[in-house]
């Protein structure tokens, strides 16, 4: 029991990681702009405003570079697509002895197919793989996939596999009894298109907690008028909006947002939604669903215990300097800390420009602890598109360290070519990794064809890159098989059935494929 319990405990995911899920939302949420906010002229919607406009801005901009693959993005999420992946390795090594000669041999002549047939409609999904090392073809198998079961298909055996999705709690529960028996596997949601907020969910937020917090922040705690600063070496007139809130202010928010959030049982219902689910589609057992619930609700008790104790001496400050509506400026202060003595400062800093030809930022943040050391971010950015041409370079500058990203594109037509470079230099080496291709986007279909390399100074010549082919296009329909036509149901076996299954009835078939497989490869590998 006691086992069982340390095994739950491990399964628990930090409180902390919900209250930082439910802020993650309401700033999400910021990004709709609700009616009353443009009709009201109050600092605190002028402030309110330029935050979520520029967020909108920013996502526009986005789109409007990538509509090609925007708009193909949209395709697959209206008709069924058929996508293809063949993928191979180049590697070279002069200095390769004999025995790595044979293996770059093995690699420079292997190639890998992925495929998948998805429609987003009738909810079918067929998802293949095979491989080829020279001559010899390795075929790996299909699957199918349903909001209701899986089958699978495999070169050893005549026999389709399938097993459902209301199976699940069934079969783990015999080895588990954390398990009720009535939990599903979650393939459903392996066909939603987002993996994470319902709309629901997210017109939750927006209409009872960004609506509150906007009633809740007061009014004098904002202030603007006009100024004329200078942005990248530019003057230009812009407005200055100011949001100071005390120490007194701040803590009367977050106590009234932590009560509303613990008495929200239609919040606690949403978040169990969404908690169900794993990052793979799988359900969360009911109990630690409960549980993570529990945990939310005691944090914010232990938030609203310890409000009167930890101190914020400075308040909150913050400023942002916008042109219609658009962030040029920024300047955020804050110190905050469980006690006077263990306050830690954070202060964000810099300048922006979000035009449709470029943009431009430049940021630093600047952590300060307790003992006043002090810890130093740069975030800068550069990107410029006219004509059809890029120029990119974002940088995230610290201590000694560097991570650097430099592209170039160019569209012509539906065809976009580009050589997209990622590098961190720690002062010691400079790892890069180069992805260059080109892709053509059409109204009913894609190709794309992408190059990998690596690159160090510590490997001299010696490169390795990896080639993908890919090609996308409008089909008519999954093929899925029959799911009662020679089908082997895994869900109706018991875990001892399942195993007397595989041992007497797959066991054989894979050994002898493999062997057949095996003798291919050898015999292949001779010929190099």
């Amino acid at each position: 029991m006691e086992q069982q319990q340390q095994n739950t405990a491990g399964k628990r995911k930090s409180p902390k990681l919900l209250i930082i899920l439910l802020t993650v939302l309401f700033v999400a949420a910021a990004g709709s702009v609700s009616a009353f906010f443009l009709l009201n002229k109050s600092p605190k919607a002028k402030y309110l405003l330029a935050e979520t406009q520029t967020l909108s801005q920013m996502s526009q901009l986005i789109q409007d570079r990538y509509k090609n693959e925007v708009d193909w993005l949209e395709v697959q999420n209206k008709k069924p697509v058929e996508t293809t992946w063949d993928v191979s390795a180049e590697w070279n090594d002069p200095a390769a002895g004999y025995d790595m000669q044979e293996i770059q041999s093995i690699v420079n002549s292997t190639t890998l197919q992925l495929g998948q047939v998805k429609d987003p409609v009738k909810k079918e999904w067929e998802m293949n793989m095979s491989g080829s090392l020279g001559s010899v073809d390795v075929e790996v198998g299909q699957m199918y996939l349903t909001p209701e079961r899986i089958l699978l298909a495999l070169p050893f055996t005549e026999k389709v596999l399938r097993f459902d999705d209301k199976d699940y709690g069934k079969m783990m529960k015999e080895t588990d009894d954390s398990f009720n028996g009535d939990e599903k596997l979650g393939l459903s949601q392996l066909f939603e298109e987002r993996y994470g907020f319902t709309e629901e969910f997210r017109t939750y937020i927006e209409k009872e907690y960004l609506q509150f917090l906007y009633k809740e922040l007061p009014d004098e705690a904002f202030t603007s008028e006009k100024e004329e600063v200078s942005v990248f070496g530019d003057r230009m007139k812009v407005e200055k909006v100011e949001m100071k809130l005390s120490e007194a202010q701040v803590k009367d928010l977050l106590t009234k947002l932590f009560e509303k959030a613990r008495n929200d049982e239609k919040l606690k219902a949403l978040l169990k939604e969404q908690l169900t689910l794993s990052s793979l589609g799988e359900e969360v057992p009911r109990a630690e669903v409960a549980e993570m619930i529990r945990e939310f609700e005691d944090s914010l008790d232990d938030g609203l215990k310890s409000m009167d104790k930890f101190v914020m001496p400075d308040g909150l400050k913050s400023t942002v300097w916008h042109q219609k509506r658009s962030i040029v400026k920024r300047d955020f202060l804050m110190t905050v800390g469980p006690s006077k003595d263990e306050v830690v400062t954070v202060k964000v800093k810099g300048e922006q420009l979000l035009k449709q030809d470029g943009q431009k930022w430049n940021y630093e943040i600047t952590g300060i602890d307790e003992y006043e050391d002090e810890g130093v971010l740069v975030f800068k950015g550069d990107l410029t598109w006219k004509d059809g041409k890029a120029k990119d370079e974002i940088s995230l500058s610290f201590d000694d360290g560097e991570v650097l990203y430099e592209g170039n594109e160019e569209l012509k037509g539906k065809k976009r070519t580009f050589t997209r470079t990622f590098s961190i230099n720690d002062g010691y080496s400079t790892p890069t990794v180069i992805w260059s291709g080109d892709a053509t986007h059409e109204k009913d279909s894609m190709k794309a064809n992408h190059e990998f390399s690596f690159e160090e100074e510590s490997l001299g010549s010696n490169t390795i890159n990896l080639h993908v082919k890919q090609e996308g296009k409008i089909v008519k329909k999954v093929d899925m098989p029959d799911p009662n036509k020679n089908v082997v149901n895994l869900g109706d076996m018991t875990m001892d059935e399942l195993d007397t299954f595989i041992e007497e009835d797959l066991q054989e078939d894979f050994m002898r494929w493999l062997e057949d497989l095996m003798e291919d490869l050898q015999n292949e590998f001779d010929g190099l």
